[in-house]
């Protein structure tokens, strides 16, 4: 089947194409919300588990802070008063004194090896020279086996003093109106048929000893070497009372010393032949008395004979 279709033709008028309206950039889609989170609860006892180091350890802190806060305060106040207060000034030192000038001692002994004391200080054994022995008078002692001995030396600034001793024995001789034992130290000593003990020098502490008479003293001798030393016992003399039946006088060993009633009279120490003569008729007592320290005393009757 054929159609026909009519086709016109119209005139072409001139017209503008309206504008295009404004482009809008496209959103971007929104985004899905997140999901909800569920919070897990913890079971009572596990936030104390977990946290309680953390609490320990600043319980600690706080208080070791708490202890050390009243030191940290003196502290601070300390440096504060040191920071504020102004120093002293600090005198100067004086000047030294000058050097005291001195003397020189040199010492030597025979046999040598002496140790050497200076005012109580040991400074050596001989042969010895000291440089530094201040002027004045100074005491030296010298000891060896053989002994000791002590000298006083005087001495002068620049000056040189020389001591030179030999240290060998020495002896003692003792002179006593009775019988006496010598000890020393506990030891006896012997004296000679010259009535001397030999000695070691230097200085010696004796006892002498009468036990009939009760006499004991002690004295102290310097020995020097070479050189003898004297001790003369003088002791104090004792006390004598006489008495009688008749009147009467009393001689001591040949010498008139009273009448009776004779009360404490001086006699020395010792034996003693005591006579008792009476007046009437010069009738005679005699008597050997030991007269000692302690005071003695007699009593004669002439009514007895013999007595």
């Amino acid at each position: 089947m054929e159609f026909e279709q009519e086709v016109r033709f119209e005139p072409q008028v001139a017209f503008e194409p309206p504008a295009p309206p404004p482009v809008t950039p496209p959103r971007p889609p929104a985004a899905a919300p997140a999901p909800a989170r569920v919070r897990k609860v913890p079971a009572l006892g596990e936030p104390i588990k977990r946290w309680a180091p953390r609490i320990a350890a600043a319980a600690a802190l706080v208080g070791g802070a708490a202890a050390i806060a009243p030191y940290a305060m003196s502290a601070l106040s300390n440096v504060k008063s040191r920071a504020t207060t102004v120093p002293e000034k600090q005198p100067e030192p004086a000047p030294a004194a000058p050097r005291r000038p001195m003397g020189t001692l040199s010492v030597t002994t025979t046999p040598p090896g002496a140790q050497v004391t200076i005012d109580g200080k040991p400074r050596g054994v001989t042969p010895l020279e000291l440089s530094d022995v201040g002027p004045g008078k100074h005491e030296v002692a010298l000891k060896s086996d053989a002994g000791s001995v002590r000298r006083t030396v005087t001495m002068a600034a620049g000056k040189t003093v020389t001591i030179d001793e030999a240290i060998f024995a020495g002896w003692v001789a003792v002179y006593s109106p009775f019988e006496v034992t010598i000890s020393e130290g506990g030891r006896v000593l012997r004296p000679d048929d010259r009535n001397q003990v030999m000695m070691a020098p230097g200085a010696h502490d004796l006892r002498f000893v009468n036990n009939a008479l009760g006499f004991d003293i002690s004295r102290q001798i310097e020995v020097k070497p070479g050189e003898g030393a004297t001790v003369r016992l003088t002791p104090e003399p004792s006390k004598l009372s006489v008495t009688a039946t008749d009147a009467a006088e009393v001689f001591v060993d040949g010498t008139r010393i009273g009448e009776v009633p004779l009360t404490n009279a001086p006699v020395a120490l010792g034996t003693h032949e005591i006579v008792v003569r009476r007046t009437a008729d010069g009738a005679e007592r005699r008597s050997t008395i030991t007269v000692g320290v302690a005071p003695s005393a007699l009593h004669v009757d002439f009514s007895r004979p013999g007595n």
